[in-house]
């Protein structure tokens, strides 16, 4: 308001608004950091979720009122007075947000973290845009040229608007329950095929995955058929290998199995195709090749 240029004004206002947006990450972030519970059994990832979308939106309605700004600006040009304060201001706000720009960014890989990766970029922005207020107000000290000013203004809105709008679709289509993306989607098939190429006798088929995620938590689940002749137990350590071996590779996840015996168990196809039922066929015949061998001793001996 001193120095009587938009471009510095509006940088104002979005470092403003990144800080109402960082606390509304601080307290959801708590929240949704919280253990299931009766009336959320899934857990209270969402509210980060809801966080960023709120987050998304206060940038948009802050881009509208810059834009607003720099065009009255730009039908009624002002001339800007201490240019080197705002300068200095500007440059050091872009040094500033450049390092909690990469604070947030270490923070958000290291939890996977939608709303703290949403806060990384709100500061990513003031840095370009804070770079780009700099170099019109350096143009304006040199030219006199007014309109450069609004110009820039202009500009803000519009690169305040495209990095809010794609945080919007991906924040709604996660509270839509939109699957994983393809690359991890990807990747969980290729570790329960290698699951299944390593229990070839135990593990027959893996279908009907389905994902999707909830804040910093993504749930998976899929069906397994087995080996009929499976007890309980077996299956069920089975499941528990399958959900170590994803947790590992996504930490924090959710998975849920659900077990399903063999369509086409039974003679003779089992006695050609499954080593399971193979060997228990042979340790039964054994047994009973032993009982037999039992008997006509015995008789021999009376």
């Amino acid at each position: 308001m001193w120095t009587g240029s938009v471009g510095v004004w509006s940088e104002g206002l979005h470092s403003s608004l990144d800080l109402i947006s960082a606390a509304v990450a601080f307290f959801t972030i708590r929240e949704a950091g919280k253990a299931a519970d009766l009336d959320h059994p899934f857990g209270h990832g969402k509210f980060e979720t809801l966080s960023s979308l709120l987050e998304s939106l206060l940038l948009v309605a802050a881009a509208f009122w810059i834009l607003w700004e720099s065009v009255t600006h730009f039908r009624n040009p002002e001339p800007i007075s201490h240019s080197g304060w705002a300068m200095g201001v500007i440059g050091f706000s872009a040094v500033a947000s450049f390092f909690v720009f990469r604070q947030n960014s270490k923070a958000a890989d290291l939890t996977d973290s939608s709303a703290i990766r949403v806060n990384a970029l709100h500061y990513l922005a003031d840095v370009m845009t804070s770079l780009g207020v700099l170099l019109g107000l350096a143009l304006l000290e040199l030219t006199g040229w007014l309109w450069v000013d609004p110009l820039i203004g202009i500009g803000i809105a519009a690169y305040i608007v495209a990095i809010s709008w794609k945080q919007m679709v991906a924040s709604v289509q996660e509270l839509l329950d939109q699957s994983l993306p393809e690359v991890e989607n990807r990747r969980i098939e290729e570790v329960l095929s290698a699951l299944r190429e390593k229990h070839p006798g135990e593990v027959l088929d893996v279908h009907d995955l389905r994902t999707r995620k909830s804040g910093a938590m993504r749930h998976m689940d899929f069906h397994v058929e087995v080996c009929a002749d499976l007890t309980v137990q077996e299956s069920h350590s089975m499941c528990d290998r399958m959900e170590e071996t994803l947790h590992e590779e996504f930490p924090g996840s959710s998975v849920t199995i659900h077990v399903e015996p063999c369509g086409e168990h039974g003679f003779p196809k089992c006695r050609e195709t499954c080593p399971i039922h193979k060997a228990r066929m042979h340790t039964l015949h054994r047994i009973v090749d032993q009982d037999d061998a039992e008997k006509k001793r015995r008789g021999k001996h009376e």
